[in-house]
């Protein structure tokens, strides 16, 4: 029984690591300008962090060390510095969006300025984060992402997509000089989606849980089942905002405008129901990025690390949490809007992958590391595709960033 409770709770961290910030902007801009012509990057990307997450638990289960571990160690130290710095630079702007996010969740929630909600968000996660046992951070915000369930209770309260919305999914009703602005959501939607803060962060949660190979069923129905599940909650801002804010010309450009087929479905109470999502999901999320960074700094430098450790037994993991959030805070005093730093942060992840997945092609079939475990041939089929994408979308990410504008 507590196996199948792990396993659970388990799926549900999925969904809390699955939709955050930069998923609820990218899709949120999707479904109001294209309707559901963009589902299909959501089911490609959500195949592809399926693949992932299940090859980086498999590693770390079998080998016992992290994917941060093991790129230094067979790739070097210099070349770890590529990813660290590359992590760096996109999840900063993305842990501010979280935060803005979260922001913005109590500002619909109290009535109260996002700018002055911030400060509080920012000192929640990190009260959580610098004293709370890794189970807390795993279960606790994952259970509140179950909110997102009711999107897809406001899709039948809305009536389900109407049949003129319907052949949208295979024609997206793409206007003359809208091309660029399609093209760059759907990389963004990649971007979002394929975080490698997720995999990192998960890496060293299957660490911090001390899986072994009889965690392999555990880590397979999670991939699966969890991202497979998460994957719902983007398709349902999608398809909330074709229904809703397509047939009004709105193109979602505030996080409160996305807001708005919950409040269409549920009136004030949906109001109320999204503020409770948005914050749920970018709290779950601020604190993966920000251990995501701060496991990946510990592993690459060889420090003590562990969300389970006192602060003084970690000190150096502990330190890289205040300065990355502080760096987070520094960025908010720019005035950005939370949900165009979200599409940022989404542009620059995608900038990166190629950096961040390469070492999966090699790492995955080493049998020193996975002894008989190692990838099958469909499973490097898979790895190669994805990095093509990943390389595609990176080339093609900063110049539609460009050019578009941000969307």
């Amino acid at each position: 029984m507590k196996k199948w409770l792990s396993i659970a709770l388990g799926i549900v961290t999925a969904i809390g690591g699955f939709l955050d910030a930069g998923t609820i902007a990218t899709a949120g801009e999707a479904g109001a300008k294209f309707g559901l012509g963009l589902i299909w990057a959501v089911l490609v990307a959500t195949v592809a962090i399926i693949l992932l997450v299940e090859m980086v638990g498999r590693f770390t289960a079998v080998s016992k060390k992290t994917y941060a571990d093991a790129i230094r160690e067979n790739f070097g130290f210099k070349f770890f510095l590529l990813p660290l710095t590359c992590e760096i630079i996109a999840d900063g702007l993305l842990l501010t969006a979280e935060l803005g996010g979260m922001a913005i969740a109590l500002s619909l929630l109290t009535g109260i300025s996002w700018h002055l909600t911030f400060p509080v968000a920012a000192l929640l996660v990190f009260a959580i984060v610098w004293r709370a046992p890794f189970d807390w951070i795993e279960n606790g915000p994952a259970l509140l992402g179950l909110t997102t369930l009711a999107m897809l209770a406001a899709i039948f309260a809305l009536g389900g997509p109407p049949h003129t919305l319907l052949p949208t999914l295979w024609q997206p009703p793409i206007q003359q000089g809208e091309l660029g602005s399609y093209l760059y959501l759907t990389a963004a939607t990649l971007g979002a989606t394929i975080s490698p803060y997720l995999l990192y962060f998960y890496s060293s949660g299957a660490r911090e849980e001390d899986w072994s190979g009889a965690s392999l069923l555990l880590n397979k129905v999670t991939a699966i089942v969890g991202m497979g599940f998460g994957s719902l909650g983007s398709i349902a801002i999608i398809v909330l905002s074709a229904i809703v804010l397509l047939p009004l010309h709105m193109n979602a450009n505030t996080l409160g405008e996305i807001g708005l087929p919950m409040a269409k479905a549920f009136g004030p109470i949906g109001t109320v129901l999204f503020g409770v999502i948005l914050f749920s999901t970018c709290f779950g999320a601020a604190m993966e990025v920000l251990l995501g960074v701060s496991y990946l700094f510990a592993q690459g430098f060889g420090w003590e690390w562990s969300e389970n450790k006192k602060p003084v037994e970690a000190a150096r993991f502990n330190l890289v949490i205040l300065l990355f959030l502080l760096v987070a805070i520094i960025i908010s005093l720019f005035g950005m809007d939370p949900l165009q730093l979200a599409l940022l942060a989404s542009t620059v992840t995608a900038l990166i992958l190629p950096v961040s997945l390469l070492p999966f092609l090699v790492l995955m079939n080493d049998p020193q590391y996975l002894k008989d475990k190692v990838n099958s041939r469909f499973s490097n089929i898979a790895i190669i595709c994805i990095l093509l994408i990943a390389f595609i979308v990176a080339l093609i990410s900063l110049p539609l960033e460009i050019l578009t504008g941000g969307g």
